[in-house]
């Protein structure tokens, strides 16, 4: 499910003068900043806000240098409740104080952290994507994500692993992951200084902020965001022993794989993945309405795939946020009162949605589809690529032929999608919940009510106000 997203950019405002600071303003702030699905695989990403505000009236945002504690990226200054930066390289921004002192950024929250003087114990998680190649470069396509995790268990120890996963895509196609640990050692903390010293003799700093009091528990770590994981793997707590699977970086080509089926079995992959998700009942579809939540904000997708439009609203506690609405080749965005026209680029994401997810079994879809190709992966599923009008993308089958991974790239934007969980509505299998990475980060969300040819009217797809 990728491809009809929201994109809800921080916007920027005009006029910060520098000026006194309230004590209570100063601290590290952090929050994310979603692109929302729409639904089958949209646009979606994640970027992760965090700055440091200081009592003398300057800010930092680049929490990962070594000299965070002393670099200015401007001045801020507090008017009411709405906070300004003004950046030394002259771009402004602009957000409003909330009563319980996090800050309000329209459609996400940036929270006030806590300068750590220690760090509860848990496993933290942080995870990140990138690719290259692929769509009109000539080039293999090949998408990478991987995740970084931090144990510590509030005694003074840590441990620390990684894991990575590659696909890859052209003239051969391939997958695979793996996760190693990467060190252990003892830590200390104070004033938002973590200082790792691992066994091996080798010392690291980083800044530390975190938000102990309210689940899940967030830490900001040299400006990423990192989540506490309920559970961690059961490497985390041992020793700094490589586990099985590929090298940490997971460089799995299609050398390493068995060996490509030809056309005719890979379009024959498809074809029973389409049979598994619904066969007919998918082919009948004419509209369809989907409610989700994700990190907080709910929103509904309304599609017309017979009228090839679609609709997306964003919710917060009630609260519209924003509207997105394409048909055909145009579409428009709507947000706080402004109303503007989508681009070219976000047209084509939102094109990508109707084939994608369970829609890609459709006949009309998989009648449309061209270079197809199939090769055996890691973990007993099957890749499939395929182009479709130019677009290079491929779908993971597991062992009972079910969509449970998929990928696309659209321009310079490059989409990945895991399915977990699977529920079955009018005889037609849609995924329960669903991660997706686009960019440099990951985004979950769960999937709470599908509607099969519910009947729209024009009011369903009138203009936001």
């Amino acid at each position: 499910m990728k491809a009809f997203v929201l994109g809800l950019l921080i916007t920027l405002f005009a006029g910060v003068n520098a000026g006194a600071q309230p004590k209570n303003v100063s601290g590290v702030y952090a929050g994310i900043e979603i692109t929302l699905p729409v639904t089958m695989g949209g646009g979606m990403g994640r970027s992760d806000v965090v700055f440091q505000l200081r009592p003398d009236g300057t800010f930092n945002d680049l929490l990962e240098k070594p000299d965070w504690k002393t670099h200015v990226a401007g001045r801020y200054q507090v008017q009411g409740n709405t906070l300004k930066l003004q950046y030394l390289k002259g771009s402004k921004q602009e957000y409003k104080i909330e009563s319980d002192g996090d800050i309000d950024a329209g459609s996400f929250s940036i929270l006030k952290l806590n300068t750590a003087d220690r760090v509860p114990a848990g496993y933290y998680q942080f995870t990140h994507a990138s690719s290259m190649g692929g769509g009109n470069t000539g080039q293999v396509f090949v998408g990478t994500s991987g995740s970084k995790g931090l144990y510590f268990d509030g005694k003074g120890n840590f441990s620390q692993n990684s894991s990575s996963a590659t696909m890859v895509s052209g003239e051969g196609i391939g997958g695979g992951s793996g996760r190693k640990d990467s060190g252990a050692g003892t830590y200390t903390i104070k004033d938002g200084v973590l200082t790792l010293n691992y066994n091996t003799g080798k010392t690291e700093t980083h800044s530390f902020f975190c938000r102990p009091g309210e689940k899940p528990v967030m830490a900001a770590i040299d400006g990423n965001i990192y989540f506490m994981e309920d559970k961690a793997p059961k490497s985390a707590s041992s020793s700094s022993k490589t586990t099985s699977g590929s090298s940490g970086n997971a460089k799995t080509t299609a050398g390493n794989q068995a060996a490509e089926t030809g056309d005719n079995d890979a379009a024959g992959l498809l074809n029973k993945a389409a049979e598994v998700h619904g066969g007919a009942k998918l082919n009948a579809i004419k509209t369809m309405q989907i409610s989700a939540t994700m990190t907080g904000l709910d929103f509904t997708i309304k599609i017309d795939l017979s009228a090839h439009r679609v609709r997306s609203e964003i919710r917060k506690g009630g609260k519209l946020l924003q509207v997105e609405q394409m048909e055909g080749d145009n579409g428009w965005q709507w947000r706080n009162g402004d109303k503007k026209p989508l681009s070219s680029s976000r047209i084509s994401q939102l094109k990508q949605g109707f084939r994608s997810g369970a829609l890609l079994f459709r006949k009309e879809n998989l009648d449309h589809i061209q270079n197809v190709k199939a090769q055996e992966g890691k973990n007993n599923v099957m890749i499939v690529s395929y182009s479709f009008d130019g677009v290079t993308s491929f779908a993971v089958l597991d062992g009972k032929n079910q969509l449970v991974g998929e990928g696309t790239k659209v321009g310079s934007v490059v989409q990945i999608s895991a399915f977990t969980g699977f529920k079955t509505v009018d005889g037609i299998v849609f995924p329960a919940a669903e991660l997706q990475t686009e960019g440099a980060q990951k985004s979950s969300i769960t999937y709470n009510d599908y509607k099969i040819n519910p009947a729209f009217t024009e009011a369903d797809w009138a203009d936001a106000r």
